[in-house]
């Protein structure tokens, strides 16, 4: 009982506080849940504070000391100790790693699958069975997905990227090909750059020997399986309108020149001007000042007060500083060392993991991350630290033992461990 509770909570990490798990509609996407996630985050904290890695512990601390910095603050500035709950949360989304780290922990069995199958079902009710997907007519303004709902598209693509690579089965080329083209068609151009770094990622780590003790991409039989493909798929795109893919190669067309593209040139305008303001207060942030002055760009959101500020990058640097941005890339740089240290071959699940978290990269250039995207970091962290058993020869019997080894979790052991890999 006690495992399925941890694993429902797992599942609220990772999914339950996206727009996809209610049906891809923001109308009935209740902000509760996102408000939730950081407050269960920091609990689990507090309650697993023994069994954290070294890091975790240390950003933990961070971010407590942070929260009660930004009551106090709130309680001097403006006579009540939750001024805006808003600041606060968002300066603690980040500890939804934490959460995730913990849970993941007491939910095992974990499949990387278990996340496509999860991502896959959802897409197919909310695009097919709720018909979404029909009302469509490739451009940005009749999106049928929301940017975060589209990013969740990288871990399919991601798996059977690594499955090729890996057992070199044109079943699978094939299949992450499909995924790529469903995250070109939902047409967010960020989520586009993000799968092709994070594509390129995984490859590159092929040619390391990280991925198999096979060499990396089997270069032949991938150019063989494009030609077949793409003379496969010739004929067929005669048929499509010729409008509307004009309008839709004309949008990803901002990809490569944002400032003629009207939805990234103010996405642009936006920037400039928060980047203008963060030199006044480099450090941490204009906070609850921040938040007062509002949006400057018209959002019926953010009517009088708050930001919606596209970047990641830059929310956090006008927010909170170099502080706020520093804990965030402490998080993410931790996970992905861990992971690459975590063994000579790096397992399915610890390949998607890499590439998925490595994609937050490009895609916090363009959006701020999605609050789920903190989970899959703590999910990427316990693959990287997870005990491993190992297959020992005992004596003249020659029976063969299965011993678990009990790593230290910490930073620093797995770092010692990984040098003698």
């Amino acid at each position: 009982m006690i495992t399925w509770l941890n694993r429902l909570g797992l599942f609220y990490l990772l999914f339950g506080i996206a727009t996809l798990t209610h049906g891809g509609d923001h109308r009935s996407y209740s902000d509760m849940l996102v408000n939730l996630a950081p407050i269960l985050s920091m609990g689990l904290f507090v309650h697993g504070y023994f069994k954290m890695p070294g890091l975790y512990k240390f950003i933990g601390w961070v971010l407590g000391l942070g929260i009660v910095l930004l009551v106090l603050e709130s309680k001097y500035e403006y006579n009540q100790y939750m001024y805006s709950y808003f600041v606060i949360k968002r300066f603690a989304y980040c500890s939804v790693a934490i959460g995730a780290y913990y849970l993941a922990g007491r939910s095992e069995p974990i499949n990387i699958r278990h996340v496509v199958n999860i991502i896959f079902f959802f897409f197919f009710f909310n695009q097919i069975v709720m018909g979404r997907i029909f009302g469509y007519g490739f451009n940005s303004e009749t999106r049928t997905t929301f940017s975060p709902d589209a990013y969740y598209f990288l871990i399919p693509f991601l798996y059977y990227l690594v499955s090729y690579l890996k057992n070199h089965r044109p079943v699978h080329l094939i299949t992450a090909l499909f995924c790529f083209l469903v995250i070109i068609i939902l047409l967010h151009r960020t989520v586009i750059s993000s799968s092709i770094v994070a594509a390129g990622v995984v490859v590159g780590l092929s040619m390391l020997g990280k991925v198999s003790g096979r060499s990396g991409l089997p270069l032949g039989r991938t150019l063989v399986l494009f030609a077949l493909l793409v003379g496969i798929a010739l004929p067929f795109v005669g048929l499509l309108p010729e409008k509307k893919v004009e309008v839709m190669m004309t949008s990803l067309g901002g990809i490569i020149s944002p400032q003629e593209d009207n939805t990234a040139s103010w996405r642009m305008e936006q920037s400039e001007y928060y980047l203008s303001q963060i030199p006044e207060r480099p450090l941490f942030g204009w906070r609850y000042e921040g938040y007062d002055r509002g949006e400057i760009m018209e959002n019926s959101d953010f009517e009088e007060k708050g930001t919606i500020i596209h970047s990641q990058y830059i929310d956090q640097l006008f927010n909170y500083g170099v502080f706020g941005l520093l804990i965030n890339s402490v998080l993410i740089l931790g996970a992905l060392v861990v992971l690459y240290r975590s063994g000579r071959i790096l397992s399915t699940d610890q390949l998607v993991l890499f590439g998925f978290i490595v994609s937050g990269f490009v895609y916090g250039g363009g959006y701020q991350f999605p609050v789920q995207y903190w989970g899959f970091v703590g999910l990427g962290m316990y693959m990287g630290l997870k005990r491993r058993p190992i297959h020992l020869t005992a004596g003249p019997s020659s029976h063969t033992t299965h011993t678990t080894v009990e790593h230290d979790l910490s930073p620093a052991a797995t770092l010692a461990k990984s040098m003698y890999l």
